[in-house]
């Protein structure tokens, strides 16, 4: 919708431009195949002939009259002109541009850019959609705007996406209640569909993604079920729910699940029924609504803004719904758009992460926009068929590899059997740390939450899954530990729930299992992915019982192990480490200055071959100890090899011959039977430490200032205080760390080391007690 001087503009600006509106339209968005002329002119000579043209719904004009700021305008002298200006000097970006002058052409504000090439429209069917948006009220992201935009964006997957489920994929399922949201004059109700004679065609539904917040939001319960199925009165339902069903109602469907409805709150039993059936629900709904900006269901799903200076627009400008071919797409950029990316809250949350995952598609409704996702394409309002994508790489691969067509998610046509599982497997590491960096009101809910995403990929695949990890892959999958820092970067940040203890008061899963923690974890990614590591073990067996929310079991693992006292330093995540009660707590570790702690934890770590006595039994050992939880130190710790790694050199590339890495997890007994242990940890041995020698010469014996200096130029997250000048002035020059329990390497110690399936015992240093034992983990 233009005004007529825009129209103007874009007529003589294209007579100018003869070959800027190719037909048939080319499949190709290269502006270089459009020979642009720059045109500039007067659009309007005074600013009341600007406003008068934007509250006409002039979408250019609405867009360079809010590009100026309301001190702009007051400074502005009435009889300013608006100078328009289509500039192709960067061909590959051709803008449109704005300035103001008085009547002399004297520039009265800097020239600015308020819309940019966009490519050529793709289709008929699009370009018809923007000119109907743009015709439509815009005024929220609840408008007839958006819903024609988020119509066009159903039809388009439904009909058209090759890579996106048909509905004929959901064998016209639905779940055992759903919202019938009824019309106008009909409000919605809770709908029980077993037993019910439904038409196929109705034999559909969306389902809701939102946050609970922290006020109480409507809920089913066993003492309002009745009720509820008569009738849930709109005005009863939050202001998220309420934009649900309208959106519902509005995109033609006649059902919606909404979890905190459709679940009766108050029954255990029901909750365990139901919550299984995640996997399907939100499979198989046609498309979830996510309510994306909203913390809480006061919230809302839309929001009010001006849709105008989101759409894109045709130039030269469409004047009907004709027939015409599309052509190019200008983006506006209006002054007041939001720089920088914020993650909607929603993304923050645990149990959203398999809504994302499972959804097929999914309307996202945003603070300034409404968005697009489905397997094939995703879009917003500003970029219908483009743009930002809230799908990381690791969403894409698991949504793809848990699809109907998909014969299994481990293996992959176009990979290597081999090598697709280590990557598949990787890529299921990574959901399991970005879910673990989210944040979880009820800390045994762990297990559940993913369960959906589990189920999926199970029925994909004849590989196992056992807590949280995969039989096939147990050996890499047991290596999660609990980091000393933000080493995974979460789709949002600062989202985590703090909970008082690492470990479940009423365990959830077994020890091995990455659920066993409350705490973030993350895995040694891409590392476990590569084909250069090796195994270093045997998983005899591996099984596991209960239900979904909480499981028991076991793993027998046959290695080689280690027996040693550590000191442990302990994660900011694990809270009771930090308690005022705790030795461990800030004030304690001000005043110890982390001394003798001398570098980051990453370094190396403290260890003793005999029951410590005090302090000063324990000696630096090249690695890491990454504890689960609290430990005494005068507790043996049995350590178990699971995997080997070679030294990388400085371009990343493997060097075979260096030293190795081995990747370790900490055991204590049970007390319960011989040979019976639990988890308690992750350790890395580097430089070949595992095996008694330090063959890294970069590692030989430091001053203590050196090593203190290295790690604060390594990260500033650990030591983090003011005093850090000080403290290292503090510290010897001269008095060095060296590794007393480890034997000098260089061309003494051969590398590579065999691995077949457990590292040559020849390997070891005479000094190293090792031996090679079978055990069972619970």
């Amino acid at each position: 919708m233009f005004c007529e001087h825009c129209q103007l503009f874009c007529g003589n600006a294209f007579e100018k431009s003869p070959d800027s509106n190719l037909s048939p339209p080319s499949p190709s968005t290269e502006p270089r195949l459009i020979k642009w002329k720059h045109h500039r002119s007067v659009l309007h000579r005074t600013l009341d002939e600007l406003q008068a043209a934007s509250q006409s719904r002039c979408q250019i004009c609405r867009i360079l009259w809010c590009s100026i700021t309301a001190v702009e305008r007051d400074q502005l002298p009435q009889d300013s002109c608006t100078i328009l200006e289509l500039d192709p000097s960067d061909r590959s970006m051709p803008v449109l541009s704005m300035e103001f002058e008085d009547d002399t052409g004297q520039s009265l504000l800097p020239k600015r850019m308020i819309a940019m090439y966009a490519g050529k429209c793709k289709s008929r069917e699009l370009a018809i959609t923007l000119y109907e948006c743009a015709g439509f009220n815009t005024d929220s992201t609840g408008s007839d705007s958006s819903f024609r935009l988020a119509l066009y964006w159903l039809h388009e997957c439904l009909s058209k996406h090759t890579g996106c489920p048909r509905l004929a994929d959901t064998d016209g399922y639905l779940p055992s209640r759903v919202i019938d949201v009824g019309d106008e004059s009909k409000g919605p109700r809770l709908f029980e569909t077993t037993g019910q004679q439904i038409a196929p065609q109705s034999r559909r539904y969306v389902a809701l993604s939102h946050c609970w917040g922290t006020e109480q939001i409507i809920t089913t319960t066993s003492e309002n079920l009745f009720q509820h199925l008569e009738e849930i009165p709109f005005t009863a339902l939050s202001r998220t729910f309420q934009h649900a069903v309208t959106a519902t109602r509005k995109l033609g469907f006649r059902f919606i699940w909404i979890d905190s409805l459709c679940i009766l709150q108050d029954s255990k039993e029901d909750w365990d029924k139901e919550s299984v059936q995640m996997c399907d629900i939100y499979r198989k709904a046609v498309f979830t609504i996510a309510s994306g900006h909203a913390h809480g269901g006061a919230i809302g799903c839309f929001v009010e803004r001006d849709g105008l200076l989101q759409l894109p627009f045709e130039l030269p400008p469409r004047l009907n719904e004709s027939v015409s071919p599309p052509g190019p797409l200008f983006t506006p950029v209006p002054r007041q758009q939001i720089v920088g990316i914020q993650e909607p809250p929603l993304y923050g949350r645990s149990w959203v992460l398999q809504e994302q995952i499972l959804s097929p598609r999914m309307l996202i409704y945003e603070k300034d926009m409404v968005r697009w996702e489905c397997l094939s394409m995703h879009g917003s309002e500003s970029s219908p068929e483009g743009g930002l994508s809230r799908y990381i790489g690791f969403m894409k691969s698991v949504r793809s590899g848990i699809q109907p067509d998909r014969k299994d998610f481990f293996v992959h046509p176009e990979y290597e059997e081999g090598d697709v599982s280590l990557y598949q497997h990787q890529d299921w590491c990574y959901a399991v740390m970005d879910f673990t960096h989210r944040g979880m009101t009820q800390a045994k809910d762990r297990l559940i939450a993913i369960a959906g995403i589990a189920e999926a990929v199970q029925r994909r695949t004849k590989n196992a899954y056992l807590a949280g990890l995969w039989r096939d892959q147990l050996a890499l999958g047991l290596l999660w530990n609990v980091p000393f820092e933000r080493e995974y970067t979460a789709t949002t940040t600062n989202a985590y729930t703090i909970h008082a203890s690492s470990r479940h008061e009423d365990p959830i899963a077994p020890s091995w299992s990455w659920a066993s923690v409350t705490v973030p974890v993350v895995f040694p990614v891409p590392e476990i992915a590569t084909i250069f590591i090796d195994t270093a073990c045997k998983i005899l067996d591996a099984q596991v019982e209960g239900v979904a929310s909480k499981q028991t079991g076991k793993v027998v693992i046959q290695g080689h192990v280690r027996q040693l006292y550590v000191r442990s330093m302990y994660s900011p995540w694990i809270q009771e480490a930090y308690r005022k009660d705790s030795k461990y707590s800030p004030e304690w570790e001000r005043a110890l200055d982390y001394n003798p702690r001398l570098s980051h934890p990453n370094e190396y770590f403290m260890a003793s071959l005999k029951k410590p006595m005090r302090q000063k039994s324990f000696q630096p050992m090249p690695g890491s100890w990454r504890p689960d939880e609290m430990l005494d130190s005068k507790q043996i710790i049995t350590f178990i090899a699971l995997a080997i790694l070679p030294a990388k050199t400085q371009g990343g590339q493997v060097d075979y011959g260096a030293e190795h890495d081995v990747l370790t997890i900490g055991l204590v007994p049970t007390g319960r039977a011989v040979g019976e242990y639990r988890r308690v940890g992750w350790a890395r041995w580097t430089e070949c430490a595992w095996f008694g020698y330090n063959c890294n010469p970069a590692k030989q014996p430091k001053s203590m200032r050196e090593i203190a200096e290295a790690s604060l130029t390594k990260t500033k997250t650990w030591f983090g205080r003011e005093q850090e000048g000080s403290y290292l002035r503090q510290l010897p020059k001269h008095k060095t760390i060296d590794y007393p329990y480890l034997a000098p390497g260089r061309g003494v110690h051969e590398h590579p080391i065999p691995v077949n399936p457990f590292p040559n015992l020849k390997a070891y240093h005479s000094s190293v007690e090792v031996k090679k034992i079978s055990l069972t983990i619970v």
